[in-house]
């Protein structure tokens, strides 16, 4: 699966759930949906694609499940798991180390 097939699964999920005003960027240009794909786009880089399909899982289960979005930090220490879970180190100044 895609990134862009991810995204949209995920998008789906928000829409769903009702949290979309959340989801979108701030003033900054900051979202949580940015924070979403990049964290998938790392999870693919450092441990590769079967891993960054789990990410994406785990963030639309989460959104589902809870009925929120999960924060930013929450996001990147899941996809350190991730990568560590198959033996991939996750260095201390990466971004999907909070």
């Amino acid at each position: 699966m895609s990134i862009t097939q991810s995204m949209h699964d995920i998008d789906r999920a928000v829409r769903d759930v009702g949290t979309r005003d959340e989801y979108e960027a701030d003033e900054e240009g900051r979202s949580p949906r940015r924070v979403y794909e990049r964290s998938i786009e790392e999870v693919g880089e450092v441990a590769g694609k079967t891993e960054a399909e789990r990410m994406a899982l785990w963030i639309e289960t989460t959104i589902r499940n809870e009925q929120a979005l999960p924060s930013a930090e929450r996001v990147r220490e899941e996809g350190a798991d991730i990568c560590r879970d198959v033996d991939e180190s996750v260095s201390g100044n990466d971004w999907l180390n909070a």
